[in-house]
């Protein structure tokens, strides 16, 4: 029975389940299981690295507020995330249309240099720009939009790109070629990719924010400083410079000059640079109507202003007071133009303050010196005029011994009287007034009453160009001559002439008794005499033939008054 029941196994029977063909077939699909959730624990370590390596680089990109800083920091982020050779950070332009600004990571400076001009945004890179979706090309060189790389560029094949946001802006492009450990980047990548250029957007503009505030901060200290500088009466030209250097700095510009309204011309104030020099007439640089249309331009349109210059017009209403014109040695894409309007407003207020503050101070000043010319006038000449005369009277009662000693006094008391009367006019005279042909014209003709007959008189040169003491030397000398020749010469002609040619020369000749004998002390004489000196000039009188007397005064100019 035994053997019939052996005989009725069948070894070869597939249905047979013996124990040891049960633990070899559990053993097999074990195994496989236990791989795939190797493959699986690895993958989603993998994924679990690449997002902590995500958060890192966004925690990396966020934590600086320095925008030059934040953009170099997401290319170097997004080369490590995907495992990119090469990588690069395009920023648009205004228009949207052409890289501006190429940052970027994996070339050397040497090869940098080596390239050249960096990318407009053309060929592959202008397919992100044409159309703001992620990019990935196996080849770049196979890819239709490809127009090849310049002279002295690294050889690239993967390629994979994706357009950075701020909103619903794109701000620029994230570009990365040649994956190190694969022939082309990955879905993952992508999205990876993706995920960073969203944190990337939020991080610019943080950055982009900061820059604006601090650069309003910075903006409003150079506005304050040269409001108070001019309100506190520093000289223009100081406060100007001090405005044009950190208009300078602030935008980075390779020059700025201002230039401010001089009656219908305008003149250059203050330059960073040596040309245009302060004082220059803009019509002479031949830019007059080109710069005013390009400023009105400007004011009227920000975003028109193009090239390696903008001007920016100092308005009051519809008047321009003058303009602020900065250059650069590049092309500039103008992103300070907004700043600089602003600027240019607030510093026009402050020209405008400080011109109506210097006027109010002139008007103060003149009319504290015209009361005190009407005091000087009305009480202390009166009171000396009347004491001459008590001394006058005094001299016809004494006798021969005092009577010139009283004499004498009352020509001092006249030479104080011609000095106060002097004093009197400087004071009565508007600061900055400089119409001294009239003022000559006047004195003559007041002179005619005690001559009983005018004078000649000729002018030649730019007397309009003297400095106001030196105009009130000359007029202290034109009065004393024709006062001498009225009092003691008892002429008929007599020829006043003022020269201004490298010096003043004022001539007083008469064809009265000459000179005869002079008093021992002239105090009249005396005083011009000392105008000269201090000027370093001279007084001379001399006598004419046949008759009279020639009186002439002489100083030198300085190099700095025109002729």
């Amino acid at each position: 029975m035994a053997d019939e029941s052996v005989q009725g196994q069948s070894p070869q029977d597939p249905t047979s389940s013996s124990p040891s063909s049960l633990w070899s077939l559990s053993a097999l699909q074990l195994d496989d299981l236990l791989d795939e959730l190797r493959a699986r624990a690895g993958s989603a370590r993998e994924s679990q690295e690449r997002m902590a390596s995500l958060l890192d680089a966004v925690v990396a990109v966020s934590s600086n507020l320095d925008l030059a800083d934040v953009l170099h920091r997401i290319v170097v982020s997004a080369c490590e995330l995907v495992d990119a050779t090469y990588g690069a950070l395009g920023v648009l332009g205004p228009g949207g249309e052409e890289l501006i600004e190429f940052v970027t990571h994996g070339l050397t400076e040497d090869q940098r240099v080596a390239i050249g001009t960096l990318p407009r945004g053309h060929g592959l890179l202008g397919l992100i720009i044409s159309s703001p979706q992620p990019q990935r090309v196996t080849d770049i060189g196979e890819h239709p939009r490809s127009f090849g790389f310049p002279p002295n560029h690294p050889p690239m094949t993967s390629f994979l790109g994706a357009p950075v946001r701020i909103r619903d802006e794109v701000f620029g492009n994230l570009y990365l070629t040649d994956k190190r450990q694969a022939t082309e980047f990955s879905k993952d990548d992508e999205a990876i990719l993706v995920a960073l250029a969203a944190a990337a957007g939020v991080a610019i503009e943080n950055a982009r924010l900061y820059d604006r505030t601090r650069g309003q901060q910075l903006w409003g200290e150079v506005a304050g400083r040269a409001t108070q500088g001019l309100l506190a009466g520093e000289p223009h030209g100081v406060v100007l410079s001090e405005v044009v250097a950190r208009v300078a700095e602030l935008t980075e510009a390779s020059s700025c000059f201002l230039a401010l309204t001089r009656g219908t011309d305008l003149v250059v104030v203050a330059s960073t640079a040596s040309q245009p020099a302060p004082g220059t007439s803009v019509s002479d640089l031949g830019l007059r109507a080109a710069m005013l249309a390009e400023a009105r331009t400007v004011q009227a349109d920000a975003t028109s202003a193009t090239g390696t210059r903008s001007t920016i017009p100092l308005m009051l209403r519809e008047a321009p007071l003058g303009l602020i014109v900065v250059d650069w040695a590049e092309e500039e894409r103008l992103s300070h133009l907004e700043e600089l309007t602003g600027f240019a407003q607030r510093l026009t207020l402050s020209l405008v303050a400080a011109t109506a503050q210097t006027e109010r101070s002139r008007a103060e000043l003149f009319e504290d010196r015209d009361r005190i010319a009407r005091d000087m006038h009305d009480h202390v000449i009166q009171r000396l005029f009347a004491t001459g005369m008590s001394l006058q009277s005094a001299a016809r009662m004494s006798g021969e011994t005092v009577r010139p000693r009283v004499e004498r006094a009352v020509d001092e008391l006249d030479a104080a009287i011609k000095d106060i009367r002097h004093a009197i006019f400087a004071l009565q005279r508007p600061p900055g007034a400089r119409d001294l042909a009239a003022e000559i014209t006047a004195v003559c003709r007041d002179a005619s009453i005690t001559l009983g007959f005018p004078p000649d008189l000729r002018l030649s040169g730019r007397t309009d160009a003297l400095p106001e003491q030196l105009e009130a030397d000359v007029l202290a000398v034109l009065r004393e001559g024709l006062s001498n020749v009225a009092r003691h010469a008892g002429a008929t002609v007599v020829d006043v002439s003022v020269e201004v040619d490298g010096g003043v020369v004022v001539t007083v000749v008469d064809d009265g008794h000459g000179i005869g004998p002079l008093p021992s002390r002239s105090s009249g004489l005396d005083n011009l005499a000392r105008r000269a000196e201090h000027r370093g000039g001279t007084l001379s009188l001399e006598a004419r033939e046949p008759s009279g007397t020639r009186l002439v005064w002489s100083v030198p100019l300085d190099e700095d008054v025109p002729s």
